[in-house]
């Protein structure tokens, strides 16, 4: 359970996250995953929980709430800038629960994760 000190951080992100994502301002990251030791696409984890274009996932990001957030956190990836906050959630989407993982940038919204939850 997120304290109320990360509650309020994460709705003030979901406020910020909807009207970047309503500009255009938003990103999706294509990448390969790593599943039970077998490699797949982004685009096939999509398609694995019945997502068949990125405007669908923006839309679903466009309806988390605070409590479907499991976790706040730094980035840790020195790939990317690690002094943003990740942001993670899980929502139950086509009978599948799906992890996701957001952060901000200059640009607007990252999704850095979209994929059923192993």
């Amino acid at each position: 359970m997120l304290s109320t000190m990360n509650l309020d951080a994460v709705k003030d992100f979901l406020k910020i996250c909807r009207k970047e994502i309503l500009k255009g301002n938003c990103y999706f990251v294509n990448r390969i995953l790593n599943v039970n030791g077998k490699k797949i696409s982004s685009k096939q984890a999509l398609i694995n929980i019945g997502i068949i274009n990125t405007k669908q996932i923006w839309d679903y990001i466009l309806k988390l709430e605070p409590f479907e957030c499991i976790k706040v956190d730094f980035d840790y990836d020195f790939k990317r800038d690690s002094n943003s906050e990740i942001f993670v959630f899980k929502k139950n989407i086509n009978k599948h629960v799906v992890y996701i993982k957001l952060t901000m940038r200059k640009k607007g919204i990252i999704c850095i994760s979209f994929h059923e939850d192993y």
